[in-house]
């Protein structure tokens, strides 16, 4: 029987698409997108405009002018016997080095060029077993469509991944939407600033490191309630930062993309009475945010050695600094902390959202004097001294030996303390004693 109800409503949607898909540089129609080839990078899908081809030869003109160097030329052939010889040992080694590849270990030290090596091998056995999977998937899918075909010629089938009436949301839509509101609310909400002048101190291993940094700030931002405006500011497009971070994002220098990328110092684009440099060698804590400021992060990894540089240059340039209060409540720093502090104006809720409770110095469930003294008095029970009722909770605690626990660092020395201390948490949530000891005892009322 014909649906005539289902037919309108089909037109209506195809009617009115135009007016719920916004004509903008952001959002284009579904109904004229051309598939086209395209590569993706974590959060975002555009065509494909310079080929693996293009690149090696833009790299080989790099190493052609890098050999011209004598010294250079002469590190460039030992690493070639050593890569031959290890060929000819039978070692890890991969069949084909690309120009990039050269470039990179040229300025690497011995032990990191060997590893490097055995990457470039390990990624190569990689694609060819990607490869043979792909080539068997195609045949599975080939499979499963004739299979289907038989059992269903007319090809309609009704639900989930299957014919549907829901129209589909493709990641570039998903894409176009996020940077979208991000544009919109970049208009209205305070800035964040990255400095990314730090090049000339950081390793290879730490510029790409502190790339993949930046993208994962951009994606958390992103997806924020209330995201806010990002700039990188101190760097230039023939940086080795920038070229990795256009690795990563190959729409970063389009137009429509909502992320400001400038060789301009923040000093010219900010009023610097209202610039503060977020650094972790100062002293000042940041109490609260402060909407009217504008923050600035240095955009540096110091893994191999930690130097105070963001000091140093908040220092000389006369802008003030502050560091968030990790080292109250964290064991490492991590997430995006600022830009939830921004929209909860709280500090615990800031940090309940991007910290593991493995990594928290504080409890949420239990309160702690209830607790040690439960484990006191159980573990005094176990030894057969019997039940002890207390007036004062701290004297007892320190008595025998759990000061640690009172105080609050919770981590104690003594590894059979800890395991008990472990034990007795859900067994406390469970075990009516506890409530029972909070009764009789006057310093727990």
């Amino acid at each position: 029987m014909y649906n005539f109800g289902l037919k309108s409503s089909i037109v209506l949607l195809r009617k009115f698409s135009s007016i719920f898909i916004v004509s903008s540089p952001f959002n284009t129609n579904l109904s004229k997108i051309q598939i086209t080839r395209f590569i993706k990078r974590n959060f975002s899908e555009v065509t494909l405009i310079k080929t693996r081809k293009d690149i090696d030869e833009d790299d080989k003109e790099k190493l052609q002018k890098l050999l011209e160097d004598s010294v250079i030329m002469k590190k460039y052939k030992l690493l070639q016997y050593e890569i031959d010889y290890m060929r000819e040992v039978n070692k890890d080694v991969p069949a084909k080095i690309r120009p990039k590849d050269w470039l990179y270990m040229l300025n690497a030290t011995k032990t990191h060029q060997r590893k490097y090596i055995r990457f470039l091998f390990l990624n190569e056995i990689k694609q060819q077993n990607m490869m043979k999977k792909h080539k068997e998937n195609i045949q599975l899918t080939r499979l499963k469509q004739s299979k289907l075909e038989e059992e269903c010629p007319s090809g309609i089938k009704y639900g989930l991944s299957k014919n549907t009436l829901f129209l589909r949301i493709y990641e570039s839509t998903l894409d176009n939407f996020l940077n979208l509101n991000l544009s919109i609310s970049s208009m209205f909400e305070p800035s964040i600033v990255f400095d990314c002048g730090y090049d000339h101190v950081m390793t290879n291993y730490e510029i790409k490191n502190c790339a993949k940094q930046i993208v994962l700030s951009f994606a958390k931002n992103r997806m924020h309630k209330c995201p806010v405006q990002l700039y990188l500011c101190n760097t230039s497009r023939n940086s080795q930062f920038m070229s990795i971070l256009h690795n990563f994002v190959p729409n970063l220098y389009s137009d429509s993309f909502p992320l400001n990328v400038t060789s301009k110092s923040y000093l010219d684009i900010f009023d610097k009475d209202k610039l503060v440099y977020l650094t972790p060698h100062c002293r000042n804590e940041m109490i609260s945010y402060d909407p009217d400021k504008t923050y600035i992060i240095g955009a540096i990894v110091d893994k191999t050695s930690p130097q105070p540089y963001s000091l140093a240059k908040a220092k000389k340039e006369g802008i003030r600094m502050e560091k968030l209060p990790l080292d109250k409540y964290l064991q490492w720093n991590s997430g995006s902390i600022l830009v939830d502090l921004k929209y909860t104006k709280n500090w615990l809720d800031a940090l309940n959202n991007n910290i593991p409770r493995r990594k928290r110095t504080w409890k949420e469930d239990v309160p702690m004097k209830y607790m040690q003294y439960f484990l006191v008095k159980s573990k005094l029970e176990e030894e057969g001294k019997g039940a002890v009722v207390v007036k004062d909770l701290k004297e007892f605690i320190t008595e025998h030996t759990l000061k640690s626990i009172f105080e609050e660092d919770t981590s104690s020395k003594d590894i059979r303390l800890q395991s008990f201390y472990r034990s007795k948490l859900d067994f406390m949530h469970k075990n009516e004693a506890f409530l029972k000891i909070r009764k009789s005892s006057p310093s727990l009322k």
